[in-house]
């Protein structure tokens, strides 16, 4: 899982995951093993014109759905203009993106959902994106 951006802000990654357990940098590794490998701060950004990445990821994955968050929670004394951002989640050979935009002190809770589903008799997971609305009946909603 990753999350990248261009401007010198500090936006964070955040990885739900099926025991509805956050992976962010308060808390990593998470008691199923997900952890955030890469965290960009601040000091990481400023003065530098470069893509920043945060990255998180599973050994072992569950099988199951799967949110990810993005939050913009410092502009890093630089611009308070909207942030734009992708997000990409890859398992195996599978790699879907999504983008957005997102406003200082913003959480977006849920920027893309996907599922890692079980596709035959050896337990093997395949990536499968999610809509909204399969994620809210899986919840029970």
């Amino acid at each position: 899982m990753a999350l990248a951006w261009r401007a010198p802000v500090d936006l964070d990654l955040y990885l739900t995951d099926p025991t509805w357990e956050t992976v962010y940098f308060a808390n990593t590794p998470s008691r199923t093993g997900a952890r955030l490998l890469r965290d960009v701060r601040c000091r990481d950004v400023v003065g530098s014109k470069s893509a920043f990445v945060e990255l998180a990821g599973m050994t072992d994955p569950l099988p199951g759905p799967y949110r990810v968050g993005v939050d913009f929670i410092d502009a890093c004394k630089g611009s308070h203009d909207p942030v734009s951002f992708r997000v990409v989640a890859t398992y195996g050979d599978v790699q879907r993106e999504t983008t957005g935009t997102i406003r200082l002190e913003e959480f977006e809770p849920i920027v893309v959902e996907f599922e890692l589903r079980q596709t035959g008799p050896d337990g093997a997971l395949t990536l499968v994106m999610v809509p909204s609305a399969e994620w809210q009946m899986q919840e029970g909603r």
